[in-house]
C-alpha cells in the first residue's frame, strides 16, 4: 500500500476516535524497527491543551489500524504514537546514560 493510502486509513480510524479529544492529523512514516523490519511509523499530534489519551483507547486504535491494514494486504506493522505538545519532559536520557566500559 501508499503511505498516502495508510495515512487516509489511519486518519479515518483516528477521527472516528478521537475527533472531540484534540487530535489534529495523522503522520505516517514508513522504517524500520528496532530488529530490522520493515514497519510504518504512525503519529497523531493532539491540539494543545487535549490531555492524554488512556492506555486501552490507544491500544484498541492501534489494533484497529492494523486490522484494517491486514485485510487491504499491507503487512508492515504501524506502531502507533501519540503527540502531546504539553508533555512534560521529564529527564534528559544523555544525562542519565553511563557507558558499559564505566562498570568494567
Amino acid at each position: 500500500m501508499t503511505v498516502d493510502e495508510i495515512t487516509t486509513i489511519a486518519d479515518e480510524i483516528l477521527t472516528r476516535n478521537y475527533a472531540g479529544a484534540g487530535y489534529e492529523r495523522v503522520e505516517v512514516r514508513p522504517g524500520y524497527n528496532q530488529t530490522d523490519e520493515r514497519s510504518l511509523f504512525v503519529v497523531a499530534p493532539f491540539e494543545p491543551g487535549a490531555g492524554l489519551t488512556g492506555g486501552a483507547e490507544a491500544n484498541a486504535a492501534n489494533a484497529a489500524i492494523r486490522r484494517v491494514l491486514l485485510e487491504r494486504g499491507e503487512e508492515r506493522f504501524p506502531y502507533l504514537d501519540f503527540d502531546y505538545p504539553d508533555d512534560e519532559i521529564l529527564g534528559d536520557d544523555d544525562e542519565n546514560y553511563r557507558d558499559a566500559e564505566e562498570d568494567a
